[in-house]
């Protein structure tokens, strides 16, 4: 007879293989694009590079007070939870004549870490440069990465200047805003994905579909979920070459998907409109290859944050979104019945050796 133990074992096994299934639990990614706004119309110091525009811009920069935006934008961060990963344009750095330097993503940073988040540059791209009259700007794109979120990795980012770039005459010669994007490299529990924040070219610009077709090259050498997220300077309908790119790519518009399609640009330069200006939907969150989509929320759209110059935290709308990752849970997958006989088959022969007088 075969003994009590043995048939255990051939039960125990088989039941492994029949019912052994791997099954997929959700993992939500909430990430957030922002553009922070330089604070002043640069266009009259493109015109006529002079002391007087650039410190008329400068003048701008300081009465539109980015350390009092940044708390705004902070706040709104954490009222969302804190996304994982947050999609900065704009994000300058500003030096004056004595003066103390303005630098956006770390002043933002601060205002995050007064607010329990705490955030690390996780990729960084540096575009335009201009020095003029002891003045500086630089323009960065850089994504910000939450700390400390168990299961949450940063695994590499990459930094790329478009090969499509516009060109603008000034005075000082052709000028190229160097425009380009920060890809991101990440796993959640295990579940690697991708992120790219990016700041497109101007409204009906001919580069500006290629840029988006640079970025989707890159992107088509991975299956990997992906996120893009930026300002597109490009509507649905005005621009509809750039964002009939990214859908014909099989990137889904969050936003658009749930709902939520108000526009996000542009307040006056100046800030100092009490009644929301904002006309155009330029900024997004395109996904694709992830599971399913939770949520979208645009912020700073509707209601001044203060009562006073700046009313608004940038002349952009910020989008929050979440979508979710499929985490496999469990390793034994479920073999076929073919499978299943030639185990059973070589148990059963096994048993017999071992039962046998």
């Amino acid at each position: 007879m075969v003994n009590f133990r043995a048939r255990l074992e051939i039960v125990s096994l088989l039941c492994l293989c029949m019912w052994g299934r791997a099954s997929a639990a959700p993992i939500e990614v909430p990430v957030m694009t922002q553009n922070l706004y330089l604070g002043a119309d640069a266009t009259p110091v493109l015109q006529n590079p002079s002391l007087t525009t650039i410190t008329a811009a400068y003048s701008s920069v300081i009465a539109n007070n980015f350390p009092a935006r940044a708390a705004a934008i902070a706040t709104e961060a954490s009222n969302s939870g804190g996304p994982l990963l947050i999609g900065l344009q704009e994000a300058e750095i500003i030096t004056a004549p004595n003066q103390p330097t303005l630098d956006y993503a770390q002043i933002l940073i601060n205002a995050l870490a007064s607010r329990g988040l705490n955030y690390t540059e996780a990729g960084v791209h540096t575009g335009f440069q201009l020095t003029a009259a002891g003045f500086s700007l630089t323009d960065q794109e850089v994504v910000l990465a939450r700390a400390g979120v168990p299961g949450f990795t940063i695994t590499g980012s990459e930094a790329h200047t478009f090969a499509n770039q516009s060109l603008f005459q000034t005075p000082l010669g052709a000028f190229s805003p160097q425009r380009g994007y920060v890809l991101v490299n990440a796993s959640l529990d295990g579940v690697p994905f991708q992120f790219v924040s990016t700041h497109l070219d101007e409204t009906h610009s001919s580069a500006q579909a290629l840029q988006a077709g640079e970025i989707l090259a890159e992107l088509n050498t991975s299956n990997e979920p992906q996120l893009v997220v930026g300002d597109f300077n490009a509507n649905p309908t005005q621009s509809p070459f750039t964002y009939a790119e990214m859908v014909a790519a099989g990137f889904t518009d969050v936003a658009a998907a749930l709902g939520e399609t108000g526009p996000t640009c542009c307040q006056p330069s100046d800030l100092d409109n009490p009644v929301s200006e904002l006309t155009n939907r330029y900024d997004y969150v395109f996904e694709r290859g992830f599971s399913s989509l939770d949520e979208a929320l645009l912020v700073g759209n509707t209601t001044p944050f203060e009562d006073m110059r700046p009313f608004w935290p940038s002349d952009h709308a910020g989008l929050i979104a979440a979508v979710n990752l499929s985490a496999v849970v469990g390793t034994v997958s479920e073999p076929s019945s073919g499978a299943l006989f030639v185990i059973a088959t070589f148990l059963l022969g096994a048993l017999k050796l071992r039962t046998r007088p």
